[in-house]
């Protein structure tokens, strides 16, 4: 009897990608946003009504669509939306299981393993935190915790490339790259059919951050300290060429930003100090990124930015030859064109190095 209810359910649910039926969410509606891994962006986001604890969300095309549910009371979680298949999400927010079509129900069987560790792996980041608050030492915590959370993420790793390594025909070992930490090994071990398939969008995107990866640890190489420092020539807000080597006799700092960076602004007005007080043994050259030229030029005007400034156009490489990584990053330069240090972020430990370079 029971089976023939379950059945007569999923049938109930067939015309829809996916049912979430949960029975803590309140009725009214919840927010889908599709995540375009490409672009790495959300492409849509839709307001989905939920009656009885039930709301359905259908594929967008013929590729699969990793898809953010949120509802303010309860929070958020996400899934794969995928063409041609039918998903059943049962239980409640906390604990929810898969059901429905193969893709889904080889989904559930796979949670069922892997939640127990991820469930230890939020227990041991919820003790690290408590203990943070408590004022026991990083040292201490690293030594009561960390052995054990990278054993367990060990474990968590190893079954996900199992069942990759397991299955390199099946649609789920594609979505399974988002998580697991060789994407390169994964990507190999992939059947061309589910390269090119549903999910051959979300193959091709882990593919480029994989190419960015390799090739944003390639040029960390190259500008490590004791590193010529790369060459580069750009405008200045006169529409001038203005050459890195040019400055060569001074130690100059190179400060990638943006006008878009609330850091970078908080930044200044330690950075107008420091170049105050040692402007005769050091020169700032602001290389602005990701910013239009109106952009640009209003921001040194607006906060009165008395060193010199290139502008960084979107077609240029040097962002990824500096391998920069976060805004602001203050780059070191000695008098002979070579790295002395980077730093990343609005941190003191850049001025206090400058007392130390300047003393």
């Amino acid at each position: 009897m029971f089976a023939v209810m379950a059945a007569y359910t999923l049938a109930g649910f067939a015309q829809h990608t996916v049912t979430v039926k949960l029975s803590d969410v309140k009725d009214g509606n919840v927010i889908v946003r599709y995540v375009d891994f490409v672009k790495s962006t959300i492409a849509r986001i839709d307001t989905v009504a939920v009656k009885d604890g039930i709301f359905y969300i259908d594929a967008k095309g013929d590729k699969a669509q990793w898809v953010q549910v949120f509802q303010p009371e309860l929070g958020a979680f996400s899934f794969f939306v995928v063409p041609g298949e039918q998903g059943v999400l049962t239980g409640t927010f906390e604990h929810a299981e898969w059901s429905g079509s193969k893709f889904y129900t080889d989904f559930g069987k796979l949670e069922k393993q892997t939640d127990p560790l991820n469930e230890q792996l939020q227990a041991l980041n919820d003790e690290a935190r408590k203990k943070m608050q408590a004022g026991v030492s990083n040292d201490s915590i690293h030594a009561a915790i960390i052995p054990t959370f990278q054993a367990v993420a060990k474990k968590l790793a190893d079954m996900q490339m199992d069942f990759i390594r397991n299955n390199p025909s099946n649609d789920l070992s594609a979505a399974l790259l988002i998580d697991v930490s060789d994407t390169e090994t994964a990507l190999g071990l992939l059947a061309p059919s589910v390269k090119t398939g549903k999910f051959s969008e979300i193959v091709a995107a882990m593919q480029a951050a994989l190419e960015r990866q390799k090739a944003q640890a390639l040029a960390a190489e190259k500008v490590a300290p004791g590193k010529l420092a790369p060459a580069f020539t750009l405008k200045t807000p006169e529409d001038k060429d203005l050459s890195l080597a040019s400055l060569r006799g001074k130690y100059v700092i190179l400060d990638f930003w943006g006008s878009w960076c609330g850091w970078c602004i908080k930044g200044f007005p330690d950075m107008k100090k420091y170049y105050e007080k040692y402007k005769s043994k050091m020169e700032i050259l602001g290389v602005d990124c990701r910013d239009t030229q109106e952009k640009w030029k209003a921001a040194i005007e607006k906060y009165e930015l008395p060193w010199k400034h290139v502008y960084n156009p979107d077609n240029s490489s040097l962002t990824a030859d500096y391998a920069i990584e976060g805004y602001p990053t203050k780059v070191v330069i000695d008098p002979e064109g070579k790295i002395v240090k980077t730093i990343v972020g609005e941190d003191p430990e850049f001025y206090t190095f400058l007392d130390e370079l300047f003393k």
